[in-house]
């Protein structure tokens, strides 16, 4: 299961089938970076500048699937995430690695307006990374989709059908953020993407535990053995999130 749709597990309230603590902004930045970060889980992509690039893949670097899950339970593949080098050139995540940049940027001059424009572009980069992300889940029977009438506006919603898919991604971040061993790679990119997606929360779920799981995302990244191109990719995710925390409150308030 790719990391990004172990993040969209992890962020939906399971039976409203919507995005907890209002996280739906910065969920669909990290979301966009836990993407970029998968070709860097593969071996596929190195940074020169601020862009990337191909490079060419190990035989045996694509990431496995997370082994407890099990094998029914997978989406399968995500053609965003060729398995080589060929496709790569016009990789539409290729694009969307400065733009992760681009954002937290526009948040740091102060401009809240610049850093919403960056978001939507970033989005559109991907394609539209929630249909890229919930899709394959709902087609692998894992999600739902309904539309329901809020108001005046319809709300697509889409709740967790196979509870138990759901409930191992949680166990296990939990698990990450409670302790203090050693994180597997895949497991300190996902929880240090769940700090800025404002799933602390979800995380820990109790408040006596939130100050050592908050010290735990924080930390998830710098004490794991992950190439310096997933780093750099989930730092500038993690900037990202929070500019579109602050992009979205500024849009609310004018």
């Amino acid at each position: 299961m790719l990391l990004a749709e172990e993040l969209l597990l992890l962020a939906l309230d399971p039976e409203g089938g919507t995005p907890v603590n209002s996280s739906r902004e910065p969920l669909r930045v990290s979301l966009c970076g836990a993407l970029v970060a998968e070709l860097g889980f593969a071996g596929l992509v190195e940074e020169q500048g601020r862009r990337l690039v191909p490079t060419v893949p190990p035989a045996d670097a694509m990431p496995p699937a997370a082994a407890s899950l099990p094998a029914d339970a997978m989406p399968p593949a995500d053609p965003m995430l060729p398995a080589d080098r060929a496709p790569l050139a016009d990789h539409p995540l290729l694009a969307a690695y400065p733009l992760l940049a681009d954002v937290h940027r526009a948040l740091g001059t102060g401009r809240g307006r610049r850093a919403a424009d960056q978001l939507r572009r970033l989005d559109r980069a991907v394609g539209g990374v929630w249909g890229r992300v919930v899709d394959p889940l709902a087609d692998a029977g894992v999600l739902g989709r309904r539309r329901d009438r809020v108001l005046v506006a319809h709300v697509t919603r889409h709740p967790v059908l196979r509870p138990a898919v759901r409930d191992e991604v949680v166990r296990r971040v939990r698990a990450a953020a409670a302790s203090d061993d050693p994180l597997d790679p895949r497991t300190a990119t996902l929880l240090a993407l769940a700090g800025p997606s404002r799933l602390l929360e979800v995380v820990a779920p109790l408040r006596g535990e939130r100050r050592h799981a908050k010290a735990r995302i924080q930390d998830a990244t710098e004490q794991t053995p992950v190439a310096p191109i997933v780093r750099k990719v989930i730092h500038e995710a993690q900037a990202a999130s929070a500019a579109a925390v602050t992009a979205a409150t500024v849009s609310a308030s004018s």
